[in-house]
């Protein structure tokens, strides 16, 4: 669960399927941090295929809106990711154990 402040600003993915939350917010964190948003740039800094990592960031950008270039709220994103990726990644986890295999889980 989110603490108000991270839900303010993560939580639109917390309507996302746990495997895709978790990816996500990965590819976020990555952009965050290296200061890129250009899908070439992620796909080098995650060794993903160009066209994966221009899908993900279709999607968050879709999912977040057109300001993530605000530090403030990069920053804030930043924080937020810190304390909810280890869940995430929990939960994604735990739903890969629960799902059958006809119900996949996939986004990206």
């Amino acid at each position: 669960m989110l603490t108000d402040d991270n839900r303010a600003v993560l939580g639109k993915l917390e309507g996302v399927k746990p495997h895709s939350r978790w990816i996500l917010g990965e590819t976020l964190e990555v952009m965050l941090h290296n200061g890129v948003d250009r899908p070439a740039d992620v796909a080098v800094r995650m060794q993903l295929p160009p066209s994966t990592a221009a899908y993900r960031v279709r999607l968050l950008r879709e999912l977040l809106g057109p300001d993530l270039h605000d530090p403030a709220l990069r920053l804030a994103m930043m924080r937020a990711l810190r304390s909810a990726l280890p869940r995430w990644r929990a939960e994604a986890a735990y739903a890969k154990r629960r799902r059958s295999k006809g119900n996949r889980d996939t986004c990206c």
